[in-house]
């Protein structure tokens, strides 16, 4: 018993030993591997020849014990880690056909090993709220058992208990054990985690449960619910880059920095093409690599292959994965960059993961997109062309009389309709319209509208009229230049100011109406058609613009019911920040989410 003893404390020595000069080798390979340390508590559950239930759920009642650890382990790669733990726990159950129950409790010592099974398959994903991991490893249990007679209480035998009758402590039993099992991370902040764990412990003895009869190798769960800290510096692993836009690696990795620079256009001009080139520096690191550039809505990317890197680009973000970085200290990469009918200031994010120091590095420029050149007026002629228009509507009878043609035209949009054709004279006879519908097509939209009218106020009273005495709840007035119509009314403020109903214009809009906001951008502007097709919206969306904010919104409605319910729709569809908005006479009263 003593030598075995020995064996068992050299045993443990060689657990720490070994731990120490592990994390110490793996450290030099890197500067961000970790520390963390780790308590918990929960249940064991003993497998062994005394028991009465075979699973975990009939073990509940009388087969049930308790435990708690403390663990500490490091890092030494995105997939692997090393720990040491310490559990102490007390195992119990019975088996009636045996008359027999038993108690036992147990110190393990342990090392071992983790795996993070989402890391092995993708490791370009960091910072994930969840990870799936599995552990094993090796260790020594020390442990005493005792077996007592169901109906009298009686002791029938014991292992770490004195011979003599006394029932005293003698010194404790030990065995081997081999855990086996897994766990799932949940991260709360950039250091702090919480684990739930399980893992099956397999013995080289059959003392745990006192009795020595059937298999020689008896096993208990321990599943635990488990707080980690990691300790350093922040694990964050987006650093914010200075003015410069140079973020230097640790000191411990010397002559290594990174810097990603963008080299732009003097003028880049919405609806033509430029070439955005980078020049990306990444000193001596080497290794897998993952470039995410984040485009403002509305540019397209034109390249298939860039930079000899593996290319997707989806919902405006670019990613770039390398397998392995290019040699040079210094590389550059470029590619055809399109901005679809986009114009102002926009943001240019970089975001250059780099595996080899396990860290993400975010750099920001901007650029600015000047409008497309103004499209050559419409002839006379092609004004004439526009059939469709009563003889009464201003822009023919101008035309007819020798009259100069009337340039902005205001009308009431009753319906839209994405890729199907609405059958005009069905529209007519279900909201009982006499006058001519006309209907535009572009970007897939067929759009159906109602009147011609010079000013926005005489557009808007049609409007009231077809809402309350046609039902079109969802009527509302739309823009043409020259015949075409306009993204949005917010167009008329380069183009004729005059003709522009601003935030403050008084209009002739009685009552209340319902609107579902799904977008504000400052000192920008988005395609409503892309926003459209983007996010599948199968609602027509409206610009507004108040001081330096575009804000973009869909739908009309008499009932905040309705307006709600779009909205749901809206955010089950990803759109989560979507909220209604109120409009009394014309003018927006409510400006929070709140809808207050």
């Amino acid at each position: 018993m003593e030598n075995k003893q020995k064996i068992s404390f050299r045993i443990s020595c060689y657990f720490i030993i070994s731990l120490l000069f592990s994390t110490s080798l793996f450290s030099q390979s890197s500067v961000d591997y970790k520390w963390y340390a780790n308590v918990n508590g929960g249940i064991s559950q003993g497998f062994g020849d005394i028991q009465e239930g075979n699973n975990h759920i009939s073990k509940f009642q009388n087969e049930t014990g308790f435990g708690y650890g403390f663990r500490v382990g490091r890092y030494f790669h995105p997939v692997f880690a090393i720990h040491a733990q310490l559990l102490k726990s007390n195992l119990q159950g019975q088996k009636s056909s045996y008359d027999l129950a038993y108690n036992s409790d147990l110190i393990e010592s342990q090392l071992g090993f983790s795996v993070n099974i989402l890391n092995i398959f993708s490791s370009e994903k960091r910072n994930r709220r969840v990870n799936i991991y599995a552990v094993s490893g090796f260790g020594v249990i020390f442990f005493r058992s005792e077996a007592k007679r169901i109906t009298t209480g009686n002791l029938a035998n014991s292992y770490g208990f004195k011979t003599d009758g006394s029932g005293d402590k003698d010194t404790r039993e030990t065995a081997l054990v081999i855990p086996i099992g897994g766990g799932i991370d949940f991260r709360l902040t950039d250091k702090w985690y919480i684990n739930l764990e399980s893992v099956l412990r397999i013995t080289d003895t059959d003392k745990l449960d006192a009795v020595e009869s059937g298999s020689k190798k008896d096993a208990f769960y321990y599943t635990s619910l488990g707080i980690t800290y990691h300790f350093g510096t922040s694990n964050k692993t987006t650093d914010q880059i200075p003015d410069k836009e140079i973020a230097e690696v640790p000191s411990a990795v010397p002559d290594y920095f990174v810097n990603v620079e963008y080299f732009l256009p003097e003028e880049v001009i919405s609806g033509e093409e430029f070439e955005m080139r980078c020049s990306i520096t990444k000193g001596k690191i080497n290794g897998k690599a993952e470039l995410t550039q984040v485009l403002p809505i509305g540019f397209i990317v034109k390249d298939a292959m860039i930079g000899g890197a593996r290319t997707e680009f989806q919902n405006y973000t670019l990613h770039l994965y390398w397998d392995e970085l290019p040699s040079d200290t210094i590389f550059e990469i470029s590619y055809t960059v399109m901005p679809e009918k986009v114009y102002g200031v926009f943001p240019y994010t970089s975001i250059l993961y780099l595996d080899k120091t396990s860290k993400e590095y975010k750099f920001q420029s901007s650029v600015i997109v000047k409008k497309e050149k103004a499209k050559e007026e419409t002839t006379q002629q092609e004004l004439v062309e526009t059939e469709g228009l009563p003889i009464t509507e201003v822009a023919l009878s101008e035309v007819a009389t020798g009259e100069p043609a009337l340039k902005i035209e205001f009308r009431v949009q009753v319906r839209a309709s994405k890729q199907a054709i609405v059958p005009i004279n069905q529209l007519a006879q279900k909201y009982h319209i006499t006058e001519n519908i006309k209907e535009d097509f572009s970007g897939n939209w067929h759009r159906y509208s109602i009147g011609s009218f010079s000013t926005y106020n005489d557009a808007i009273g049609f409007r009231n009229t077809l809402i309350a005495n046609n039902g079109v709840r969802d009527a509302f007035v739309v823009a043409y230049y020259n015949g075409e119509r306009l993204n949005g009314l917010s167009d008329l403020k380069e183009i004729d100011p005059n003709n522009y109903p601003g935030p403050n214009t008084s209009i002739n809009e009685s009552g209340k109406l319902y609107k579902v906001q799904i977008l504000a951008i400052l000192n920008n502007s988005a395609d409503v058609k892309t926003l459209e097709d983007i996010y599948n919206l199968g609602q027509e969306v409206n610009e507004e613009v108040f001081q330096n904010w575009r804000k973009y919104t869909v739908g009309h409605f008499t009932s905040f019911e309705e307006a709600n319910e779009l909205k749901n729709t809206l955010v089950e569809k990803g759109l989560t920040d979507a909220f209604v908005v109120i409009y009394q006479n014309g003018i927006r009263i409510s400006n929070n989410k709140n809808g207050e």
